[in-house]
């Protein structure tokens, strides 16, 4: 076994580590640019580098169905599995959010969502802060959720796909003496800045180490699953964490670095990775994508 694919087995038998998570990370990263839907047999071989059993694919794959990710038809004996709208909206803002740099120029405003009201029961305003929070909106106080970069009409779009029929006020605005606001610390802990920081150190001992030449000597599979694991750990800090714009950020922001060694180890996996990826698939699959850790 490889020192790549050893790493990658051995990183996903870690606790923190879920077959369903890696599942959405593959799914996002690998199969949506090409496909909307695939084989359960497919599936187990995308599962394969990282050690997960047939058993636990389908366990995980149940799971997205009943968080309206996925649905699942069979034809004849065979099963397939197609993404919903759901999935393809979280994924498109999970691209700008992964894909793209932290400071991104922003105007000021804040799009804000009320979800704590009368109104609300409980199972609805979880499914909503969970769903929120992906999107990078951040809690500003007591039922108060907020955004710098999502739009009133992408908030609007997203709450009818996630809860129909929920009230929830929404709105857009800015915040007052920001500057203030900033030196007193206010933005440090409601974006959880020192945990962010401490993730991306973690992410770049990890991935920081490995040289040009390993990389590119790296077999298709190996490309392949080294690439996953590697947007798998950034989507982990990026999608947990609420969007930074660059005014509330630190200066010389660790997130930056993490971003240009990640992008460098991208490109040079994905020609390896995408000829793995076709086979698969059974697609002419493209050996870049574009859009993607753009310089």
């Amino acid at each position: 076994m490889s020192g790549i694919a050893s790493m990658v087995r051995q990183r996903c038998a870690e606790p923190d580590i879920s077959a369903r998570s890696v599942l959405v990370t593959v799914l996002g990263d690998s199969v949506l640019p090409v496909t909307k839907t695939l084989w359960l047999s497919s599936l187990f071989e995308l599962a394969e580098p990282f050690g997960f059993s047939e058993r636990l694919v389908r366990t995980s794959m149940f799971r997205l169905v009943a968080e309206g990710w996925m649905t699942n038809e069979r034809i004849g004996r065979r099963s397939r599995y197609s993404t919903t709208l759901l999935a393809v909206r979280e994924s498109e803002d999970a691209d700008r959010r992964i894909y793209g740099r932290e400071s991104d120029t922003w105007d000021g405003s804040w799009t804000f969502a009320v979800v704590d009201t009368p109104l609300m029961p409980s199972p609805e305003r979880d499914r909503i802060v969970k769903h929120l929070r992906w999107h990078g909106f951040v809690a500003l106080g007591r039922g108060l959720m907020a955004s710098p970069s999502v739009t009133v009409s992408s908030l609007r779009e997203l709450l009818r796909l996630v809860q129909p029929a929920a009230v929830v006020p929404i709105g857009r605005s800015e915040l007052d003496e920001l500057d203030a606001l900033v030196e007193e610390g206010f933005f440090a802990e409601a974006f959880r800045t020192a945990d962010t920081e401490a993730a991306y150190g973690r992410f770049l001992a990890r991935y920081g180490p490995w040289s040009a030449r390993e990389v590119e000597a790296a077999t298709p599979p190996d490309a392949y699953a080294l690439r996953t694991m590697l947007v798998h750990e950034l989507r982990r800090i990026r999608l947990r964490a609420p969007d930074m714009p660059a005014e509330l950020l630190p200066p010389g922001w660790i997130g930056d670095r993490a971003y240009d060694l990640a992008a460098g180890l991208y490109r040079r996996l994905s020609p390896p990775a995408a000829r793995a990826l076709g086979e698969i698939l059974e697609v002419d699959y493209p050996a870049t994508m574009p859009d993607r850790f753009e310089v």
